[in-house]
């Protein structure tokens, strides 16, 4: 067989089992394979032509037949297995651009189709600065596919919900004014081991806090419930004028899945 025909060999399988896929579900259905099944229908709707998918880790979207992707993650694929040990053993998708997501800084303007950001957002310092860049990067009628844990479903359900209020004092005086409070809150209320308090004294807190922000660790900055993700969407049209137009929004086992165009105008 020659080459060619092995290539279109292999996008064919590749466009059947994606097919199958979003159309008839997958074997076994469990709660995360209904995620993973929700995010493949909306993504035959509304991903089309070239884009960049962020921080996609192990558990990248499936890209519909036609379409091409790029991965953008902050580190290389040998620094990613360093920061993130728990996917050793894993496959990691190593990154064909190694940048910031919430700057974008190598992306240029109104040069994307659609941008995937499945369960960073709450990882970014300065959340609004990365809507400001994906909104920059999209065209016109461009797709942001968008993915949030909400908190009340995961180890984050014990912590206060994130309000637009404090994520624009992050953009306006920057994310560093309350880095360390957002560790210390991680820490008492949200990281465990196996559901078992990672510490137990004051002191070993203290220096777990201590630990994590000299690392640089990648925590959940910032926590939303179903409420808090519709009011950061509705801010970043009144207060910035963002031209952000809700498509899509399912709630999907601990996750809830936004679909926004980038239009002509945030009205």
């Amino acid at each position: 067989m020659s080459s060619a025909a092995t290539q279109l060999t292999k996008k064919l399988r590749a466009s059947a089992k994606f097919l199958v896929q979003a159309v008839c579900g997958l074997a076994a259905e469990t709660a995360r394979r209904a995620v993973s099944h929700n995010r493949l229908v909306l993504a035959a709707r509304y991903i089309r032509g070239e884009g960049i998918e962020i921080g996609g880790l192990g558990r990248t979207l499936p890209i519909p037949p036609g379409a091409r992707v790029k991965y953008l993650d902050r580190y290389d694929r040998e620094d990613l297995y360093k920061n993130f040990p728990e996917m050793i053993g894993k496959n990691i998708i190593g990154p064909d651009i190694v940048d910031d997501g919430e700057t974008l800084a190598t992306v240029l303007h109104s040069s994307q189709d659609f941008l995937i950001a499945n369960h960073v957002v709450e990882h970014f310092q300065n959340p609004i600065l990365f809507f400001h860049n994906a909104m920059r990067v999209l065209k016109t009628g461009g797709i942001l596919f968008l993915t949030l844990p909400e908190m009340n479903k995961t180890f984050d359900r014990n912590r206060p919900v994130t309000s637009f209020a404090h994520l624009v004092a992050d953009y306006e005086i920057g994310p560093e004014h309350s880095r360390l409070d957002h560790y210390r809150e991680y820490v008492r209320l949200a990281d465990n081991h196996n559901a078992k308090q990672a510490w137990q004294t004051e002191a070993e807190y203290q220096a777990l806090v201590s630990k994590l922000m000299t690392e640089n660790y990648s925590i959940h900055f910032h926590v939303w419930d179903v409420a808090g993700m519709i009011e950061l969407l509705l801010g970043l049209r009144t207060k910035f004028a963002l031209p952000i137009v809700p498509k899509a929004l399912l709630t999907s086992g601990d996750e809830v899945v936004f679909i926004l165009e980038k239009g002509t105008t945030s009205r």
